[in-house]
């Protein structure tokens, strides 16, 4: 599996740092960080729509500190688990 999370200027001034570490945390703590490669992106489009986060080439919009564990269990997880 392969995520991409956008570190271009708009998307880094939205958060996408923290977004980044939260969910290299997220992964190690559920034991996919071996099965995942997670990755910062150069800027991605729609950045309008930051943070854009991507789970094998399928984008994700307005990821946030707020929202990112919720979407780690619900689009990333479930998957990893089936992997």
């Amino acid at each position: 599996m392969e995520i991409k999370v956008c570190m271009g200027s708009a998307c880094h001034i939205k958060g996408s740092p923290n977004i980044a570490r939260k969910l290299q945390a997220l992964l190690k703590e559920n034991g996919l960080d071996k099965k995942v490669d997670l990755r910062g992106s150069f800027c991605m489009g729609p950045c309008n729509r930051g943070v854009v986060v991507t789970v094998n080439g399928k984008a994700f919009y307005h990821i946030s500190e707020d929202n990112v564990e919720k979407f780690f269990y619900k689009e990333i997880f479930k998957r990893g688990e089936e992997n």
